[in-house]
């Protein structure tokens, strides 16, 4: 009995190692998955951690953009908007460069020559202008980054100038208005009417150009643009914009009488005095100084002039004295509803960019703040259909708003809607119209071989 007992005892303790041994290897395997599953949870959670207060990575956008006067309204209201930008975007930075528009459009050609490393965003003009940037796949299209939100808030009609081939490449940020600016003040000096017929026109020109140290219409002819400007004026009465938009978008060709026309009337300003003696010798920012020094009666600009008149520190004429005008027209030709301007000015995204999204973002940002930011500092008409508060719009800019109220069609900037050759063609031929022994006919000549293609 005790043999048994003592097999017995020995058995259960047997029994009893084993199971302790058991569990005792259980624990250590339940302790060292515990373990590990706390270390990979753990490990999970820091990462979690790490992934959401690490900052995003830093990077710098290249943006580059043609207001380049520090008296330009829109320069101060990008810089703005741009600070605003980061504040929401910290890890964004923004390294502006500028130059003034001649000079800009030169430099923009000449880095898309190349792949444009230097640049992320800038300000261009759709069109015909853009055209030839995307024909040459260097620009991002912005389809993928347009979200509902965005396209909610797009004023109708107004991305035309962006599209090319089924494809949204910007979006808009203000609309212009071709308007003569006029100087009540020199008119009552001069005994000249206020024009609102081209007679009307080139007989206030002689009475003003009797006025000493007037010039009668500042032309800013140095630069080209500036000059193209009072050859449309002239050229959208004597042709109609239908017309002109047929010829500019390929489907009739340049040779409407009416061309001639309007060469042969900046010849006849320019021999009546009408842009003073040397016209070619003063580029735009001249201009508008002379107009807004009281040295010039008139100025035919976009309705982003408006702006500088009531603005700019250097100015010393009364703005209250300063109307707001139709292009005069011509006596049994053209529409009174006709006008030159639209949405065609915008940002961009250069698609070699390393940084796309950002790039694509901040562009779409920037068009929504300067169309909101222009309209409400009286610079443009405003292409997002957004809050807009009009308590602070002057004066000028209000007559304006009523003289696009009734205008029906617009025709673009022909530099902006033309391809770039004979874009570029057409504001250097212009220029020949504002100096002595100008010829009209050739003028036409140059303009036919460039465009009738």
């Amino acid at each position: 009995m005790r043999k048994i007992t003592k097999k017995l005892v020995s058995l259960l303790l047997a029994v009893v190692l084993v199971f302790s041994l058991a569990a005792c290897s259980k624990s250590n395997k339940d302790t060292s998955t515990n373990t590990k599953d706390t270390g990979t949870a753990t490990e999970g959670k820091t990462t979690d951690k790490s992934d959401s207060d690490k900052a995003p990575e830093k990077i710098t956008l290249n943006v580059w953009h043609q207001w380049s006067n520090d008296t330009n309204e829109l320069k101060k209201l990008y810089d703005k908007a741009v600070e605003e930008y980061i504040q929401a975007n910290p890890h964004v930075e923004i390294d502006t460069q500028t130059l003034d528009t001649e000079a800009y459009k030169t430099k923009i050609s000449a880095e898309f020559a190349g792949t444009a490393s230097g640049i992320d965003v800038f300000y261009y003009w759709g069109a015909g202008t853009a055209r030839k940037l995307v024909n040459a796949d260097k620009l991002l299209p912005l389809d993928d980054y347009i979200t509902d939100e965005v396209k909610a808030k797009i004023l109708p009609g107004s991305t035309s100038a962006f599209e090319y081939s089924g494809k949204t490449y910007s979006l808009p940020m203000f609309s212009w208005y071709m308007t003569l600016f006029a100087n009540k003040d020199l008119f009552e000096q001069a005994g000249a009417t206020i024009p609102t017929t081209y007679d009307e026109l080139l007989d206030a020109c002689t009475k003003l150009a009797a006025l000493d140290g007037v010039t009668p219409l500042a032309a800013g002819a140095k630069d080209g643009w500036n000059a193209a400007f009072i050859y449309q004026a002239l050229a959208l009465r004597e042709v109609g914009a239908e017309n002109i938009n047929a010829m500019l978008n390929g489907e009739v060709p340049f040779e409407d009488p009416g061309y001639t026309e309007a060469a042969n009337k900046v010849i006849e300003l320019y021999n009546a005095g009408a842009f003073g003696k040397n016209p070619l010798e003063s580029g735009n920012d001249d201009a508008n100084a002379a107009f807004i020094s009281g040295n010039a009666a008139m100025r035919i600009m976009g309705s982003w002039f408006a702006n500088q008149v009531y603005t700019d520190a250097t100015a010393t004429i009364n703005p209250d004295n300063v109307v707001a005008l139709k292009i005069p027209m011509i006596t049994g030709k053209g529409n009174a509803t006709d006008y030159a301007g639209g949405f065609v000015e915008s940002f961009w995204v250069n698609k070699n960019t390393k940084y796309a999204d950002e790039a694509a973002k901040f562009a779409i940002y920037m068009n929504e703040k300067m169309g909101k930011a222009a309209y409400e500092t009286g610079t443009g008409f405003c292409g997002w259909n957004v809050e807009l508060d009009e308590s602070k719009l002057n004066p000028l800019f209000v007559q304006i708003k009523g003289l696009l109220n009734e205008s029906v069609k617009g025709v673009l900037a022909w530099d902006t809607s033309l391809d770039s050759n004979p874009a570029t063609i057409h504001n250097e031929q212009v220029q020949t119209l504002f100096a002595p022994n100008a010829d009209a006919n050739a003028f036409i000549e140059e303009h036919k071989a460039a465009i009738n293609k």
